[in-house]
């Protein structure tokens, strides 16, 4: 993977092919060949990846929905290419969908991996502002992604597409057991980051807790 040569991931479509229904907004972000170059880098460092979300329910305390693997792991330059795509292609969209909310940073985006039969998260809602996937591959069975209150899935995104939510409260979503194969997303959170870019007049890292302001 070129990592220099970030602007070639761009789908072309990228935030002109629009669609929204009940607030999910859908459009095209990377092509399909970038995606399976994500999905090589993850099998590359298929031994880095972590379990970083833990249910807190007592009664499947042991068991984590999915692995994870940062794009600040991977480069902070990645880290930084896909804020400057995320700000100049889906903010602009998100503003105008939602007139009152605005995008302020982010937490590092990290490819999610379902590889065992059985596999799934159970009905939630996440933490930040905005939620997006980005789905890696198809070449699997099971594990869609359903949002009960919307009666919507993404089973039916091509590869490269993404999908983006309101997180907190309207959009609680579960994913579906996976029956075979291998799952590859890519998840985007928001992040309210509040420190000041005055210093530099531009977006600041923070190693800290994986962030970029805008």
């Amino acid at each position: 993977m070129n990592l220099t040569n970030y602007k070639k991931a761009i789908h072309p479509d990228c935030g002109k092919k629009v669609d929204v229904y009940k607030d999910i907004v859908i459009t095209p972000f990377y092509t399909e060949k970038f995606c399976d170059d994500l999905v090589e880098l993850a099998k590359f460092y298929n031994n880095k990846f972590e379990r970083y979300i833990k249910y807190k329910t007592q009664e499947i305390t042991n068991t984590s929905p999915w692995n994870t693997l940062f794009f600040s792991r991977i480069s902070n330059l990645l880290f930084e290419n896909f804020c400057g795509h995320y700000k100049r292609y889906i903010t602009p969209v998100l503003e105008k969908q939602f007139a009152c909310s605005g995008v302020d940073g982010w937490f590092s985006p990290f490819i999610i991996k379902y590889d065992k039969p059985g596999q799934m998260v159970h009905l939630h809602n996440d933490i930040s502002s905005f939620t997006m996937n980005v789905k890696l591959n198809t070449d699997f069975e099971g594990c869609d992604l359903e949002f009960p209150r919307q009666g919507w899935s993404n089973k039916d995104i091509p590869k490269g597409w993404c999908f983006i939510w309101p997180s907190t409260i309207t959009h609680p979503h579960q994913s579906k057991p996976l029956i075979k194969g291998t799952k590859y997303t890519l998840a985007s959170w928001t992040h309210p980051v509040s420190w000041s870019t005055k210093d530099n007049g531009g977006s600041i890292y923070s190693k800290d807790i994986n962030a970029i302001n805008t």
